[in-house]
């Protein structure tokens, strides 16, 4: 017997009329179709199947975290329209058609993406805190917000993305608008079947040819990849107006709802699990719906360990994540993050940092600031367990089993009958599916439903759509209300132990802005004076670019001179360069990404320099391939060089 095709984008006829009578032609169509409408997926997906183990050695356990995983959380009320309206216009799958778009139950479908994405983000967040080294994981639940001049957006409820991180990883889960559509092909996340988008990117400078970007779900790729520009520009320009920062990125689904008229570019793609390190390629993970086991969602209510999630998708998802890092050149990812935030709390310190200053004031001065910053990530690390443990593990938690268990009661009822083809039992369970998220179908319609099922399929449809997943929020304390309902320890006092050198200070708060208080104070008694300055106001230049740009680092005669970072914007295009520098241009060992007007993507070359442009055995990394080692004379290349002969560049 033939389970449903896999693919989202069948093209499907949709029946005419009101509620029940598109119903009974979804019963129709199960008589008819026989084992067409058994709401299948696949239970070998991609990461599981493919992902082979990362390699045997040691990521770094520093002051920054290595991941940062973004989900979906809560809607603020003055986004629920424009959330739900976006959510039925950038339908993926099929287009919505206007009467579904105005039903309530496509509301409440958009509300359990929400909800659901809050909990299975926890089962990558437990993967990967079990596999990386302590404190080295943070969440970041994002409330969606719109205003009149950025539209749809979303931000972030902790601090958690103010620590610098080598990997952000942007998850939810997607079901298709129409839900009467459960039992066909379309993306959807309901029962034991889930469907999981997830984008992976970094800072500019992680890999600079792709603008950061690294890994996207297939729907996604167009948005992510416009995300990642936007927010490269983004961030080039506060350091050009220096100092203002750049604005945070909102979430890429916010930003896939929001990006509507797209102009398609060439993305450079990779397959998924494909192992080639280094080359500057978005690895394209397709839209899978995924069965996880049944008699492991059969019984998730009663056993809260079992995760079902994690054997079909989130083991090999994090094993991807931990090769990712491996691939990295994590000290380059982590530069300029490090700049800003050192530039929140000692602005003269970060500007020497760029500098690479080896006197010693600076470096106790900089030992103590990482001390600082990593008590705030220990801090934020305690946060994120709180919020796991609530979520996961508390009353959210045990609710969300409760229902999973019982839509996957549903399905396996429907799909019982969609093989021995009874239409009036059918059309029950049908009905049933839909006031899961609070279909518009009669009340006594419902009740009748109702009447023929379980009590545990009662206890999940009614909490579901009396509650509405309690996604949306109204007050304006908004973040003391989610921590209510995920982390209700959240308010207890966290403790953390800060150490430098050979001194050690315990601090307690309830809140980090209580902490971060409590630590910059802590730094302002213990901070020492520098005995060397940078100059911010420095010139930077290239010969090919007619405007002169900024820099950051050692500075003779008001001319870019020794260690620093430089960069220059105008109508010739981006260069950014960290490294060595004299007489106002690039020249010595150092990492340069320039960007031309309408490319896709930067080119970025790593080696040395002279005068400003390329000179001798030089890496060159463009959109789409692998590094390529090249010999320079003056800026010309002169012929391929070996790896041997190359000198990699300090950050």
């Amino acid at each position: 017997m033939p389970a449903d095709s896999e693919s989202p984008h069948r093209t499907r006829s949709r029946p005419p009329g009101g509620a029940v009578g598109l119903l009974l032609m979804l019963a129709a169509v199960g008589l008819l179709n026989g084992c067409a409408g058994m709401a299948r997926g696949t239970s070998t997906p991609v990461y599981r199947a493919q992902e082979a183990p990362a390699p045997e050695r040691a990521l770094p356990d520093g002051p920054e975290a290595l991941v940062v995983i973004r989900y979906p959380a809560l809607i603020h009320a003055d986004a629920e329209h424009s959330f739900y309206q976006a959510y039925g216009n950038q339908a993926i799958g099929d287009p919505v058609p206007l009467e579904v778009m105005l039903r309530t139950d496509m509301t409440r479908v958009a509300q359990a993406v929400i909800a659901k994405s809050n909990f299975f983000a926890m089962s990558l967040y437990r993967e990967l805190r079990d596999t990386l080294p302590d404190h080295s994981v943070l969440l970041s639940p994002h409330m969606i917000t719109w205003d009149r001049e950025t539209g749809l957006g979303s931000r972030p409820m902790l601090a958690s993305e103010q620590i610098p991180s080598v990997l952000t990883i942007d998850f939810n889960v997607y079901s298709y608008p129409d839900i009467r559509e459960v039992m066909d092909a379309p993306p959807l996340t309901f029962g034991d079947l889930v469907t999981p988008l997830i984008v992976v990117h970094g800072d500019r400078w992680l890999r600079p040819a792709t603008n950061g970007l690294v890994l996207s779900s297939e729907p996604l790729v167009q948005s992510a990849w416009a995300l990642s520009r936007a927010a490269a520009e983004a961030e080039r320009t506060a350091m050009v107006r220096y100092p203002p920062p750049a604005p945070p990125r909102s979430l890429d689904f916010t930003g896939f709802l929001q990006l509507r008229e797209l102009n398609p570019v060439g993305v450079p793609r990779r397959a998924p699990g494909e192992i080639r390190p280094g080359e500057a390629a978005v690895e394209v993970y397709p839209l899978e719906k995924v069965q996880m086991d049944p008699l492991l969602v059969a019984r998730l209510d009663e056993t809260p360990g079992v995760d079902p999630f994690a054997d079909r998708f989130v083991d090999g998802a994090a094993n991807r994540i931990v090769r990712l890092l491996h691939e990295a050149d994590i000290e380059r990812a982590l530069f300029l993050q490090r700049h800003a935030a050192l530039l929140r709390f000692d602005p003269e310190l970060a500007n020497v940092y760029l500098a690479g200053s080896e006197d010693e004031s600076v470096r106790a001065r900089l030992q103590l600031a990482q001390a600082l910053i990593r008590a705030e990530k220990v801090f934020l690390s305690d946060q994120s367990e709180k919020v796991f443990q609530g979520t996961y593990e508390g009353d959210y938690g045990q609710k969300m089993r409760q229902m999973i268990a019982a839509e996957y009661g549903m399905l396996e009822e429907r799909r019982r009958l969609a093989r021995i083809q009874n239409v009036t039992t059918a059309l029950t369970i049908a009905m049933l599916a839909g006031s899961v998220y609070g279909t518009s179908v009669s009340g006594s319609a419902v009740a009748s439903a109702l009447q023929s099922v379980a009590p545990a399929l009662v206890l999940g449809s009614v909490w579901t759509a009396r509650s509405s997943l309690k996604t949306r929020a109204r007050s304006a304390n908004i973040t003391e209300k989610y921590m209510a309902l995920m982390a209700p320890e959240l308010d207890q006092q966290i403790d953390v132990q800060m150490e430098w050198m050979e001194s050690r200070e315990r601090i307690t708060a309830r809140g980090f802005a209580e902490f971060r208080d409590k630590t910059t104070a802590l730094y302002q008694s213990r901070v020492r004076s520098l005995q060397t300055t940078a100059d911010e106001h420095c010139r930077f230049s290239h010969p090919e670019f007619q405007a002169d740009g900024r820099w950051f680092g050692g500075c003779e005669d008001g001319r870019a001179t020794g260690r620093g970072y430089g960069i220059l914007s105008g109508s010739d295009g981006v260069v950014e360069y960290a490294g060595e520098a004299r007489d106002g241009r690039a020249h010595g060992n150092g990492g340069m990404i320039l960007v031309r007007p309408g490319s896709v993507g930067a080119v970025f070359f790593e080696g040395r320099f002279r005068e400003g442009v390329p000179d001798g055995v030089v890496a060159r990394h463009e959109p789409g391939q692998r590094p390529q080692w090249f010999s320079y004379a003056a800026g010309r290349e002169t012929g391929r060089a070996s790896e041997r002969e190359w000198t990699r560049p300090l950050f």
